[in-house]
Order: structure tokens, then C-alpha cells, then sequence
């Protein structure tokens, strides 16, 4: 473990002494392309969840109603961007939270201007400070940069990229109370007259169920609140056990009692399991389906819930989709009295849809690229065949079919670049178009119109990241037409 965080701590450094040398050069290019703000965004704060919770930090997640789904924009330099601030704010933070927030600045039907918020409880910037913290190499002071580490280029360049972008960045911040990083960036709307799946009707046995949210985190209760009302569930909030315990029984009295109780599992005084011995204690108050969230997975954790009677548990920060899948299910368990699993963030995954499990080639020379890739690949459900260079790829395809293709552009024998030549030769009069990604070393200017113009659909750098990976596939998850 040592050695991955000395390695990825070295690689982060090395991408921003790259990224801000290709910048300053103006070889960088914004690659504007339609994904799903909502997916892109809840996947970006997962990869950042662990780090937060090492630290007991709450990372949330807000985004108003009326933001868009999708839209077209530079999702890789958004990311970056919102990596960068989220990854600071956790790194400057000590207790409390960190809460990313989107709302729409302006715009008209077919174009926005997002406004993003970074806030954190951390120990601020003093003002003097706030004038230079968008330069490059600028740090607080020296001894932030003993004491954290970093090069004190991610700032600037997420500055530079907003510049490119048609965006803005500033700060508001208070020493010892937090900061505020806000920034805009203009984006076009997908297909407006479209329903989104995340504001399409709530599925009919959500509506009019009453849900007790019990959390002792303010900004996750509204969060939390804001979802259900969306969904037109009754919910009301308290921030511990014991209210709880009078809140439910008192929801009896006056006959309309909890259906839902959404419980964090992390709460001073009393936690979660503690407050559902305590309710299970009480058959007059066991009637209510219990879902647990919780920051951090524990092992035994899913034992304990089977005990309880929980049905779910879920880990934060949650998508949106999965929460109104799993109290669907729950709900629905219950009301059909059949006996469920416990549903958990990978039960939810596991039961997808078999036409999501992609048919996958893999075209690689490099072993250890090869382990990775499959590695990644497989774990997200996929089925992976390898080839070690663009021959065997081309045979391996006379042979079966395949879904997606992840080529390699530099490799012995035949490399990527005269492979896409032949594929696309071969699909020449036919209504058949194999969907193939490059995998490139290189990021530069021009690169991804080289991939592009020589009949790529799309590239990843490498080493491949996973969160780059994940929108790659959410981007070509519809199955196209196979290559045989």
C-alpha cells in the first residue's frame, strides 16, 4: 500500500508538471462531447469517498432540480477540475464535511451556465493569500507544502482549462471556519424536450410513502429530503437516535406511521445498529422497512444488518439512481411479503440488465497492461478476450463477436493504426460499424484527431484510470452493431 500511494502520489505530480507544461504551450485540446453530468459527477466523488472517510469527513453531493442531465461538454477537463478542488478540500480538512453543490447560474432551453460549488470545513485561506492561490507554484506558504505535499499547480490549471472552456473561477474563504470554491462553466443542454431519467415520474409505489431520515450530518438530511420529495415521498428529518425514538412512535399515534426509515449508520451517542436494537426492542415500531447508509463498509457490517432485519445497505455518497432502486425494491419486497437479500451497492450492480454485459477485445502487446485492463474490465462485469497485437486481433474477430474493442495503437507485427484500416475495410457495404477505443501513451494536440481520422471512435490514455474507464462505458454501454 505503501508503495501505490508513493507511486500514484509521484504520477499526480508528474500529470500536473505535464498537463501545466501542455498548457502553457496551447497543445491541449477541450474534446466537447455529450455524458451525463449526474453520473459523471456521483462517479468522480466515489473514487474520492475513501479518502474522506479516512479522515471521518462527510462528502456530499447536491444538484439542483433544474440542472440538466445530459449535456455537452469537456467531461475529462471537468472532472479534472472538480478533482482537483474536491481533492484539496479534503486534503485541508480535518472535521466536518466537504459538500460539491450544482446549480444553473443562466441560460435558456438549449444552453446553461452551471455554477459548481467546492465547500469545506477546513482551515481556510487568509485573505493576503487568497490574491496569489491561483498562481502557478503558489502554495498558502512553504510549510503547506511540507506538511500536505502537492505541487501547487492543480489551481492554476483548472483556471487555465475554465479560461479555455468559457468559465470563471474565485474563492470565498474564512480562516478556520472553510472556503468556498465556485466556478462556472457553459454547457449545452442534450435534447431538452427528452425526460431525464433522473426526473422521469417516481415508480408508483414510492409516491405517498412516509420516510424518517436520521442522520446527524444538516447538509445530508436536506440532500437526502430534497431526493424523496423529487420522488413524492412525505419524509421528515432528525439528526439522531433519540429523536427517532419519539419521532416514530408518535407517527403511530396519529396513525400515519413510518414506511421508510433511512438511517446513517455513523452517528454520535448512538449509531445506527445501536438504534435499530433499540427499535426492534419495540414490535409496535418494527413494523417499518430500515435501509442503513454509511460512509465506510465494515467487516461484519452485512452480517449485523441480516441480524437486524435491515434490508439495505448502502454506501455514501449514493447515486441518486441507486437509492430509488433499492427503497423500490424494499418497498416492493414488502408489499409482495416475499423475503429479499440484503441489497447492497454491488447486489444492485450484479443484477443489471444482461444486455448491459459487454463483449469485450482487448488489444494489447504489454503484459502488465493486459493484467490491468482485464482486471478493470472484468470487475465492472464485462467479459474480456486479449490479443497481443493488431493480427491476432483481426483473427480473433473472424472468430467471434465482439461488442467493443480497446486497441492499442503502438504494438510489434501489426500495430492499431493499420488494424482500424482493416477492420473498417471489412465493414465496408455492410450496416455493421465495430465500436473501437485507442489506447495511446500520448495526450498531446492532435492525437485524439489522428485516432479519430484513422477510424477510432473514441481513445483512453494510458495507464488507464478507472474513473475514465467508467465514462468510456457508460458512453458506449448500448450495444452497437457487432463486427463477425
Amino acid at each position: 500500500d505503501t508503495v501505490k500511494l508513493s507511486a500514484d502520489s509521484l504520477l499526480g505530480v508528474i500529470n500536473d508538471i505535464l498537463d501545466f507544461s501542455k498548457i502553457e504551450a496551447g497543445r491541449i485540446d477541450i474534446d466537447i462531447r455529450p455524458f451525463n453530468l449526474r453520473d459523471s459527477l456521483e462517479s468522480n466523488l466515489r473514487t474520492l469517498a475513501l479518502r474522506a472517510d479516512e479522515k471521518g469527513l462527510e462528502l456530499l453531493c447536491e444538484l439542483a432540480p433544474e440542472v440538466p442531465e445530459m449535456v455537452r461538454a469537456d467531461a475529462n477537463r471537468l472532472n479534472q477540475i472538480l478533482i482537483n478542488l474536491v481533492g484539496n478540500a479534503i486534503k485541508f480538512t480535518h472535521e466536518g464535511e466537504v459538500a460539491v453543490k450544482v446549480q444553473v447560474d443562466a441560460g435558456g432551453q438549449e444552453d446553461r451556465v452551471l455554477h459548481f460549488e467546492v465547500a469545506d470545513t477546513g482551515i481556510g485561506v487568509p485573505p493576503e493569500k487568497q490574491k496569489v492561490i491561483f498562481d502557478a507554484f503558489a502554495q498558502a506558504d512553504t510549510s503547506t507544502t511540507r506538511k500536505y505535499g502537492g505541487t501547487g499547480l492543480g489551481l492554476t490549471i483548472s483556471t487555465r482549462l475554465l479560461e479555455k472552456m468559457g468559465g470563471k473561477i474565485w474563492l470565498e474563504s474564512e480562516v478556520g471556519k472553510g472556503s468556498r470554491f465556485h466556478f462556472t462553466l457553459p454547457v449545452a443542454v442534450v435534447d431538452p424536450e427528452r425526460v431525464e431519467i433522473g426526473k422521469a415520474a417516481p415508480p408508483e409505489i414510492l409516491r405517498g410513502v412516509r420516510v424518517l431520515v436520521v442522520d446527524d450530518n444538516r447538509t445530508n438530511r436536506r440532500i437526502l429530503e430534497g431526493m424523496l420529495k423529487r420522488w413524492e415521498m412525505r419524509s421528515t428529518s432528525v439528526e439522531g437516535g433519540e429523536d427517532a425514538l419519539a419521532e416514530l412512535p408518535a407517527a403511530r399515534r396519529a396513525e400515519d406511521p413510518y414506511g421508510l426509515i433511512l438511517l446513517d449508520m455513523h452517528m454520535p451517542k448512538m449509531d445506527g445498529f445501536e438504534l435499530v436494537e433499540r427499535i426492534r426492542q419495540r414490535p409496535e415500531l418494527s413494523t417499518a422497512t430500515i435501509m442503513m447508509l454509511t460512509s465506510a463498509g465494515h467487516r461484519g457490517d452485512a452480517e449485523r444488518c441480516n441480524k437486524l432485519g435491515i434490508s439495505a445497505y448502502l454506501l455514501k455518497p449514493i447515486r441518486q439512481s441507486e437509492l430509488r432502486e433499492a427503497i423500490a425494491r424494499v418497498l416492493g419486497a414488502r408489499e409482495s411479503k416475499g423475503a429479499i437479500p440484503l441489497i447492497t451497492r454491488y447486489s444492485l450492480h450484479d443484477e443489471r440488465d444482461p444486455e448491459s454485459v459487454l463483449n469485450v477485445l482487448l488489444v494489447e502487446d504489454n503484459l502488465v497492461n493486459q493484467r490491468l485492463a482485464t482486471r478493470l474490465l472484468e470487475k465492472r462485469g464485462h467479459r474480456v478476450v486479449v490479443a497481443g497485437n493488431g493480427r491476432e486481433a483481426l483473427e480473433t474477430l473472424g472468430k467471434a463477436k465482439f461488442d467493443l474493442v480497446f486497441m492499442d495503437i503502438q504494438m510489434p507485427e501489426m500495430d492499431g493504426i493499420e488494424a482500424i484500416s482493416a477492420i473498417r475495410q471489412k465493414e465496408i457495404g455492410t450496416d455493421r460499424r465495430l465500436t473501437v477505443i485507442a489506447l495511446t501513451a500520448h495526450a498531446m494536440k492532435g492525437d485524439r484527431e489522428k485516432c479519430v481520422t484513422a477510424g477510432m471512435d473514441d481513445y483512453l490514455s494510458k495507464p488507464i484510470r478507472p474513473q475514465e474507464l467508467d465514462e468510456i462505458l457508460e458512453r458506449y454501454l448500448v450495444r452497437p452493431k457487432v463486427f463477425s
